[in-house]
């Protein structure tokens, strides 16, 4: 079975819900190499946040680079 929740502005998320993803995980959600990853960190298109010693990337930021990137092909 494969389903979806909604998230608080109504968009898809995945089933597990997640809020953070591990900058591996992120990279490979998006398709992209490590060294791409961290010029788009760098240049504040993808928000990192630390917990201890680990990186991650929200959610919610990894949506909105994605509906930027389909706004700009439009």
């Amino acid at each position: 079975m494969n389903y979806t929740v909604q998230g608080a502005a109504g968009e898809p998320r995945a089933p597990t819900g997640k809020l953070l993803h591990r900058t591996k995980d992120a990279q490979r959600i998006l398709s992209i190499s490590n060294t791409t990853f961290y010029r788009l960190a760098a240049a504040g298109k993808l928000k990192v946040v630390r917990i201890g010693a680990s990186s991650y990337v929200t959610d919610e930021s990894i949506r909105t680079f994605l509906a930027s990137l389909v706004q700009e092909a439009a």
